[in-house]
């Protein structure tokens, strides 16, 4: 048998850890003192009893307010942490209630550094920023992200890219092997962030893409009661609704709780589609002692949406030019996908400043699928060949993340360590099967005719049967050493072990099995942040991944494919930390990636029946990137953005394909802008507030996994008006795709996965908060 040259799945990945805060509230700032060389040991020790805790918050009530304030603001010593570790709790890593588009720290090394201390490219989409601009997917928010590609399929599934390679996932820090490509997602309201590092993220998450990782950040109880509310109606009876209150269950705040609910109904632009969406998301906090929290969270969603496989394009590749409200498919196609996700976390702080962490994550998904899409048409005839599929899986996925972090003096400099585990584990069980159909007269015409609807194609019984569990560990270590004040260099690596094996059974093949078990893989990390003034920063850093693969040579399996970047960039914050700027360039080399080796038999593998390969396939990805986001101005905010990455094939086995373009859908240059304005009459105001925001993303030319299928380059705009009636109550209208731009916003091939973008759409949102 022939096995696929690819490797590993891309949904099997892993990434950077995320640091949420070093404590959950207020009452901690008592914690951290007592964690300092002049107290006595006896205090250290001292349980911590319903009045202590009480006596703490209110000690430190007084100036919770001033440490917002001065939150993002530089430290006196460049590129030091103390300030950060003295008032490190949930709330300043916390983008919940800010108000802000910037963050005052970033957990990318769980060493919660400022993001002028992090040697690679990060961006942070803040509470604030879906807000204001209405973001409710996972999709929708990843858009407004610098360097970002999203292309989406007809389920509310998407494949997200960076720098031409797909990005893995991680939630509060957990690694997802069930990651982002083809994976439904949790609605943002249960989010207080989502952090974006571009860049490969090996040390962290081991087997990987070069890409990056996207951490969604779970929203926490606050330490006072909050609610609010929204509902947003827009074209196609799109409706969504959201409801999210919490706080302390009692006057002594030892325990918290926050419950969040969200709902989307709403029709698609193109006939025959619905998306119908129900999430629900519970967190408690428990400070069990003074030193002690136990966070518990658990969050469900049904997903029932239409399965849409996309338009088809002409045989030369060119644009068939159909209505935008054209649907190629069965109006009976399905997705429902319910799942539900539970986490507990256990946090310590030790003395002098250590803590640690426990982390643990369990998520489940059942799919049904069932659909019908075109494989083949006759133009001239006016007929069209369509596949009727039926797939039913399931997947579970355990992730497991211990760490302790803490400084530590040397030389007259304070230095920071850190050393962890993980441990993750998915499982994909399932069948599926497919069918072509009879001829069917479904192309009435060209343009194809939406409404005339595939009636009652017979779905093929399930007979291709799956069970496919991988498994991968890591151990972990970092430092960030300060050889001078000025000076930083964080240097880190990881050990990583991986094991995979898949059972199919087929009618027409029988059973097969693949496994792949790689131990002891290194993976390095080095990279130096030098600070040229207090507020901008000069760094480099040299970064790593690998990913396994399945394929073999004459000699055994191939090994794991390596992925290799050097980037280099300036960091800037300005305005007292309220605006972030980033200007970085970079290099990417991935090697050893398989060839199909057609000069030999079926020779390889265990009993020498399989198909060869070589390891010596190559890729090369470089560019630039420039990010500007926060607030210049008084009521001023914007997210702009550039990105430039050219992508190529070095070696694939085929000359005639040597410098060409792998990412298809990645484009060449990239442009993002997001700005809002509030017209406060004075400053702070909550009443009578008129607002106005706008942007647009822009793109030059991309193809499809067809090369002959091409689209120019496009710009998208939208503009928004909002009042605040008080502040309790606001309005805001929006309006998407001002020109009624038709695009696609994913290519494909000849028959399926060409999507268009939304036309002309608006938006209206309510929001009250109580």
């Amino acid at each position: 048998m022939r096995l696929p040259a690819s490797n590993v799945p891309q949904r099997t990945h892993l990434g950077p850890m995320l640091f949420t805060a070093l404590l959950l509230s207020g009452t901690w700032n008592g914690a951290f003192a007592a964690t300092t060389d002049d107290v006595a040991p006896e205090a250290r020790k001292k349980p911590a009893s319903t009045a202590d805790l009480k006596e703490e918050r209110s000690a430190s009530s007084s100036a919770q307010s001033t440490q917002q304030k001065h939150a993002s603001q530089e430290d006196e010593t460049p590129g030091s942490i103390e300030q950060l570790l003295v008032q490190g709790h949930r709330r300043n890593a916390s983008t919940d209630g800010t108000g802000t588009y910037t963050v005052s720290a970033v957990s990318t090394t769980k060493m919660l550094l400022k993001p002028l201390d992090v040697p690679q490219s990060i961006s942070v989409l803040s509470s604030q920023q879906m807000k204001d601009q209405n973001l409710n997917t996972v999709d929708a928010a990843l858009k407004q992200v610098a360097g970002v590609n999203v292309n989406m399929y007809g389920d509310g599934t998407g494949g997200y890219t960076a720098r031409g390679f797909t990005l893995q996932a991680q939630y509060d820090g957990v690694p997802s092997m069930s990651g982002l490509t083809l994976s439904q997602q949790y609605d943002l309201a249960i989010y207080d962030r989502i952090e974006v590092l571009r860049g490969p993220d090996g040390m962290l998450q081991g087997s990987s893409t070069p890409g990056g990782s996207v951490n969604f950040v779970h929203k926490r109880p606050t330490d006072d009661f909050q609610g609010n509310a929204s509902f947003s109606a827009g074209s196609w009876n799109n409706y969504h609704a959201t409801l999210d209150v919490g706080g302390p269950l009692a006057h002594s705040k030892i325990v918290s709780a926050r419950l969040v609910v969200a709902g989307t109904d709403r029709n698609q632009f193109y006939n025959n589609a619905y998306d119908r969406r129900w999430t629900i998301y519970g967190v408690t906090d428990v400070h069990l002692t003074r030193h002690d929290t136990l966070t518990v969270s658990v969050t469900s969603q049904s997903n029932d949406t239409t399965r849409y496989m996309g338009l088809p394009r002409a045989s030369n590749g060119a644009d068939l030019n159909l209505p935008t409200s054209t649907l190629v498919g069965a109006n009976w196609g399905k997705s429902e996908v319910p799942m539900t996700e539970v986490e507990a976390q256990l946090e310590h702080l030790f003395s002098h400043g250590w803590r640690g962490r426990l982390n643990y994550r369990h998520r489940t998904a059942a799919t049904t699928l069932q659909y019908a899409y075109l494989n083949a048409y006759n133009a001239s005839a006016k007929t069209g060949n369509f596949v009727a599929a039926n797939t039913r899986y399931d997947e579970t996925n355990d992730g497991l993340d211990a760490y302790v972090t803490g400084p530590l003096h040397l030389f007259g400099q304070k230095h920071v360590l850190m050393m962890g585990a993980n441990y993750d584990r998915y499982l994909y069980e399932g069948g599926g099967a497919s069918a072509n159909s009879r001829t069917y007269t479904a192309l009435a015409g060209i343009p194809i005719n939406a409404n005339n609807a595939i009636p009652s194609l017979a779905l093929p019984t399930i007979t291709n049967r799956y069970w496919e569990p991988s498994t991968q560990w890591g151990v972990y270590g970092q430092a960030q050493i300060k050889p001078v004040s000025r000076f930083s260099i964080l240097i880190g690596g990881r050990v990583s072990g991986y094991v995979s094996k898949t059972r199919r059974i087929s009618p027409t093949v029988g059973a097969t099995s693949t496994d792949i078990d790689q131990q002891g893989i290194l993976t390095p990390y080095i990279g130096g942040v030098l600070h040229l003034w207090p507020n901008v920063t000069a760094y480099v850093s040299y970064v790593s991944t690998f990913s396994p693969q399945s394929a073999f040579d004459t000699t055994g399996r191939l090994a794991p494919v390596r992925g290799n970047q050097l980037e280099g960039g300036i960091k800037g914050e300005f305005f007292h930390g309220h605006l972030g700027m980033t200007l970085s360039g970079y290099k990417i080399i991935q090697k050893n990636e398989a060839i199909y080796n057609g000069t030999i038999g079926a020779i390889c593998g265990p009993g020498g029946v399989d198909d060869c390969y070589v390891a010596t396939g190559k890729t090369r990805s470089q560019g630039a990137e420039a990010e500007l986001i926060g607030r210049p101005l008084e009521g001023w905010d914007i997210n702009a953005s550039y990105t430039y990455n050219d992508n190529r094939i070095v070696n694939n086995g085929s000359a005639t394909q040597s410098g060409l373009t792998y990412a298809g859908n990645s484009p060449k240059h990239l442009w993002k802008l997001w700005t809002h304005y509030r017209f406060e009459p004075y400053r702070g105001a909550q009443k009578n507030v008129w607002s106005i925001g706008g942007g647009f993303n822009a793109q030059t030319s991309t193809f499809g996994t067809n090369r002959t299928v091409t689209q120019g380059g496009y710009i998208i705009g939208s503009i928004q008006a909002g009042y605040q009636w008080n502040k309790y109550l606001s309005l805001s209208a929006t309006l998407n795709n001002i020109a009624n731009k038709r695009y696609y916003q994913r290519l494909g091939n000849l028959y399926y996965y060409n999507y268009y973008g939304e036309p002309r759409n608006f938006m209206f949102t309510l929001r009250s908060n109580f």
